[in-house]
């Protein structure tokens, strides 16, 4: 049995891959989830970070304020932060099936993640006026509720990650003496 002769001249020497060899590669290394996998991912966890939140502020606001939410009970509070809930996961069904691509950007730039963070208010605020115009409530009403679901569910979040990052990071610096 004979061996085949070595190749001549290419021993040590750098050779580029293709652009489908890499994308195979990278699909090996870093395997995109199925459509339905990441709907399955987003409806769940959606309707995880959005109902506890919704209720808490909600409730809250009731207590605040009962004028605000006609003096609702707390079991119709629940119920809408339900309600609000499930349309926000429904939002988010939509929105994985639409997005391209289920790989996170690596550093996405700041006027995209105003964008973003601008299109999730815009959807808490059309879930919560759905809802609370389906109970009843009116206008005025309903955008001192939508603008608490917005503190609650994006500003809060956001201020608090933004915190705790620039502790890290002064932590990080460390006291140099």
């Amino acid at each position: 049995m004979s061996h085949p002769a070595p190749g001549t001249g290419s021993e040590g020497k750098l050779v580029w891959a293709s652009e489908e060899v890499i994308a195979r590669i990278g699909q090996e290394v870093n395997p995109q989830p199925s459509l339905s996998n990441r709907i399955a991912l987003a409806v769940p966890t959606a309707f995880v970070l959005a109902w506890p939140a919704a209720f808490l502020g909600l409730a809250v606001t009731t207590l605040i304020a009962p004028s605000a939410t006609d003096d609702a009970s707390v079991w119709r509070v629940a119920f809408w932060a339900l309600q609000f809930a499930g349309l926000t996961a429904l939002a988010a069904a939509v929105s994985a099936a639409l997005r391209r691509s289920a790989e996170p950007e690596v550093a996405p730039s700041p006027r995209r993640i105003a964008l973003r963070v601008a299109g999730h208010a815009l959807v808490t605020v059309v879930c919560a006026g759905l809802v609370l115009t389906l109970a009843g409530l009116s206008g005025g009403q309903i955008a001192t509720l939508a603008a608490v679901l917005v503190v609650v569910l994006h500003l809060l979040p956001m201020t608090v990650a933004r915190l705790l990052f620039r502790l890290r990071r002064r932590g990080a610096a460390g006291p140099s003496a």
